[in-house]
């Protein structure tokens, strides 16, 4: 499930597979519990159940396969004691629905997850307590609160995003023969090329690998015996096997960590996020082997990474503290490995930054910070039919094309002795996190200037772009009128442009318009017999920037009246540019202060990007005023 396009996939903490009829198993799901989660690309989550849409049919799938192959049962849904609850049946009739009861037969602990379309969102801050499904959440990162929503799926999954999910499976068990067809009329040489290939299949899944399968070989062997004889399916000895490869996964003592590590510089990154705290974030970009072998250096102090570092490259351990920082501070290993950490902590708050331009802007890469040239979308007009033999017309650029230029924007981040002495490494996180917001709100700073300067009168009565007037502030009507004016662009022959508007840009102060335009059923009637269904209902999204008001930042240009509608990104009404594509900032080591009075190791932040206006065919501004 996402705001925007994505679909935001939360691990539900338990299922339960109980026997029904022969065919059609009853199922259980404790599809969410209530408090926080920690879902891929979002971070933490957390549902309002009282704002959830749980009604009607809830389908079942296996993996998150929306195909009808992929449907595996269907129920009903319901929040009760703080918990999102799914009762229903196992009505598929694929392979996907069989695996799964044979699988759960054997002994495989399966594991489960949602599925929601989230209509309203907030960011709750680091440490805030925030009261919902009768208990008190809070992180000290913040997270992400779901406020509104609607349950699309619940599937089943054999790995889910939270690991400690599981599910209990009890189904009724029925040997199936070859559908439609009469056990008395199957060729014996068929039965017999099938129990061959069902011998093979347990061979294969119950082979050792190289290193054998040490203490878990009799186990194997038990059920290999099991399965030969019958006693449990094919499927159902595969789930066990796996269950115990789980089991059997080495734990690597502090030498093996050493001698199978990934790269000395990850493991010592990898102590340094266990030390702040931040082992989640170290496991999603490093991996667990990197985390576990980070947590073999024992880093208990802030010093003891110093001496980590010492030791990967090769440096004596000086005597006396502020020696050793001095001295780990040189090396290659400490600062790599803390430049590192302070690139995620970085990129974690820059990613999390709110980005408006995204959903109406095109993103591309420059080469250089020589001019670029934005060619725009709309200025080829239609291709012409070319006769038999005859040579194909040359268009011409023109003057559709618009030009822009990268530029440098920076800053220090440094970390003091002190702070390694007293084993305080919060500022670091603090400040790393810090300037990725600022990143972020630095680059929307330009975008929304370009937009609002409107140089070379890119919103303009002649290109059929700009709404003036009273009768022009966000409504129905003038909505309606916007729409209009983009859906008929047409280029100087009088072809259609075929241009959609996707997004409706509004500041704080029309928020409550616009929802209500583009999200109410129904509009006042206003005379007899006419309809009352709001006919733009959904017809764009919705994007709120506080940019567009800030007179005191943007000068006469802002307003708390002007509104924009855009169409896609890819129509290109405004390009964001960014040098080689790299869309984050860069983080490198600057070196050691030589000031006397204080050591610190410094790195300098630094982000290429640039921006401009290229086709005012895909967009319209309505001044809402006279």
């Amino acid at each position: 499930m996402t705001v925007t396009a994505r679909d935001l996939i939360l691990a539900a903490p338990e299922v339960a597979l109980k026997a029904g009829s022969a065919s059609r198993p009853t199922i259980s799901i404790v599809a969410y519990g209530g408090g926080l989660m920690n879902v891929p690309s979002w971070g933490s989550v957390a549902i309002d159940l009282d704002g959830i849409d749980a009604s009607g049919q809830i389908a079942l799938l296996a993996d998150h396969d929306a195909r009808v192959s992929g449907v595996v049962g269907h129920g009903n849904a319901e929040v009760r004691d703080g918990r999102l609850l799914v009762d229903g049946v196992m009505s598929g009739a694929g392979d996907a629905a069989n695996q799964i009861v044979e699988m759960s037969r054997g002994g495989f602990a399966f594991q489960a997850s949602v599925g929601v379309a989230p209509t309203e969102h907030e960011r709750a801050r680091p440490n805030e307590k925030v009261e919902i499904n009768g208990r008190t959440l809070s992180s000290p990162r913040g997270f992400t609160l779901v406020r509104k929503g609607k349950l699309r799926e619940v599937s089943i999954t054999p790995l889910g995003a939270d690991a400690s999910t599981s599910v209990a499976i009890a189904a009724s068990r029925k040997r199936m023969e070859r559908t439609n067809m009469d056990v008395h009329e199957i060729d014996e040489q068929v039965i017999r090329a099938d129990e061959r290939e069902r011998l093979t299949q347990i061979e294969s899944i119950c082979r050792s690998p190289g290193s054998g399968w040490g203490t878990h070989q009799t186990k194997i062997d038990e059920l290999k015996a099991s399965a030969i004889s019958g006693e449990i399916e094919v499927a159902g000895l595969s789930a066990q096997v796996l269950n115990i490869m789980r089991e059997s996964r080495p734990k690597l003592s502090g030498l093996m960590r050493q001698q199978t590590s990934v790269g000395g510089v990850t493991t010592l990154e990898a102590a340094v996020l266990n030390r702040m705290g931040l082992a989640d974030l170290g496991e999603e970009s490093l991996g667990a082997m990197a985390m576990e072998q980070g947590e073999g250096l024992r880093a208990s102090h802030a010093l003891d990474l110093c001496r980590a570092a010492l030791r990967l490259d090769g440096v004596d351990e000086p005597h006396g503290r502020e020696e050793m920082v001095r001295a780990a501070l040189s090396t290659y290993s400490l600062p790599t490995a803390l430049g590192n950490v302070a690139n995620k902590l970085l990129l974690d708050a820059y990613t999390d930054a709110p980005a408006t331009w995204r959903s109406f802007a095109s993103v591309r890469s420059a080469g250089d910070f020589k001019d670029q040239t934005a060619i725009r979308p709309s200025f080829t007009g239609s291709l012409q039919q070319v006769a038999p033999g005859g040579e194909l017309k040359h268009g011409s650029v023109g003057e559709w094309a618009a030009t822009y230029s990268i530029d440098t924007f920076g800053k220090i981040l440094s970390i003091d002795r002190r702070d390694l002495i007293n084993d305080d490494l919060s500022i670091f996180d603090q400040t790393s996190r810090a300037f990725g917001r600022a990143a972020m709100r630095r680059l929307n700073d330009l975008i929304f200037q370009v937009l609002l300067d409107n140089a070379g009168g890119v919103f303009s009565v002649a290109n059929g772009n700009l709404l003036e007037g009273v009768d022009k502030a966000l409504g129905i009507d003038s909505l309606a009128e916007a729409i209009t004016a983009m859906l008929t662009q047409r280029d100087d022959e009088g072809n259609d442009l075929d241009l959609r508007p996707r997004t409706l840009l509004v500041p704080p102060d029309l928020q409550t318009t616009a929802k209500a335009i583009l999200e109410s059923e129904f509009i006042q009637q206003i005379a007899e017999r006419q309809p009352t269904g709001n006919s733009l209902r959904r017809a764009v999204s919705i994007e709120v920037e506080p940019r567009l008001n800030n007179d005191a930042k943007y000068g006469a240009a802002a307003s708390d009246k002007h509104w924009y509608l855009f169409g896609a990104p890819s129509n290109a009404a405004i390009v964001v540019a960014f040098l080689q594509g790299k869309q984050s900032p860069t983080v490198e080591f600057f070196g050691l202060d030589q000031d006397v009075n204080r050591l610190a190791a410094s790195w300098r932040v630094y982000f290429d990007f640039g921006a401009a206006l290229v086709d005012p065919r895909a967009a319209v501004r309505s001044k809402g005023e006279a």
